[in-house]
């Protein structure tokens, strides 16, 4: 072969060499600006992506595991597709259950002594009682003053006794609803069980609003706008998962 016509390395211009210097960039940024987008998105998009699903899907183990409330999609319609617009800032309510469980202690306590001057007074009349009792289930009876004494007596007895049940009741429903979230946020595999009696902490919730493509129960898509809260607890050291606590707009 003629030297002449041998290849040669040739070396691009100056113009060239920039085209190709931006070419390359662009092949490395390329990714990178994609890998930095995908990081942009929030936590709460991923969190509310699952649950629009397993809602969608009536997986109640699912929805149950990450939200206080439901979407029904027999009733409410499913969450196609949604776009968060705003995620609100984080308050913090700090959380203690002592003065609740005080409370339910107090009104049992009351409850006992009511209870036990409630049969002091029922053993020193229980014949007259008796007897008010037999005419009670007797339709037109007639007492006599002193057994329409005692009857008014009896009675206020008895709705005492209602009265008391209803507040040691009360007492105690006030606590389940108060540690509902804690118990749900703070109990994670491989964690000690929450003793609400010594908990102290704080509740930390936010509002994402978002866009959301609605498919109604009859079929027909609507787009509706979405607050949603979401909450945790935390304290003693430990930080709980989010748990949806309201959903407003469906």
């Amino acid at each position: 072969m003629n030297p002449s016509t041998r290849c040669t390395p040739r070396f691009a211009t100056s113009s060239a060499r920039s085209a190709l210097w931006k070419a390359a960039a662009a092949l490395v940024l390329v990714p990178e600006l994609l890998f930095i987008i995908s990081c942009s998105r929030p936590p709460e998009q991923q969190f509310l992506t699952q649950f629009f699903r397993a809602a969608r899907s009536r997986d109640n183990t699912t929805v149950g595991r990450m939200s206080a409330v439901q979407i029904d999609p027999r009733t409410q319609g499913s969450i196609e597709d949604f776009e968060i617009t705003n995620i609100g800032p984080e308050t913090r309510t700090p959380l203690s259950f002592k003065p609740l469980f005080e409370a339910e202690a107090k009104a049992r306590e009351e409850e006992k002594a009511f209870l036990k001057t409630k049969i002091e007074y029922q053993n020193a009349n229980i014949k007259a009682i008796e007897e008010v009792l037999k005419l009670e289930a007797q339709p037109g009876a007639k007492f006599s003053p002193a057994q329409q004494k005692v009857k008014g007596e009896w009675d206020k007895w008895r709705a005492d006794i209602a009265a008391h049940a209803k507040a040691t009741n009360s007492a105690s429903l006030a606590i389940k609803s108060a540690t509902g979230l804690a118990e749900a946020s703070l109990t994670q595999p491989g964690q000690p069980a929450l003793d609400p009696r010594t908990f102290e902490g704080e509740t930390i919730s936010k509002d994402v609003t978002v866009n959301a493509d609605v498919r109604t129960p009859d079929g027909q898509t609507t787009q509706k706008t979405l607050t949603v809260t979401i909450s945790r607890v935390a304290g003693g050291g430990r930080e709980g998962r989010p748990i949806i606590t309201r959903i407003s707009g469906l």
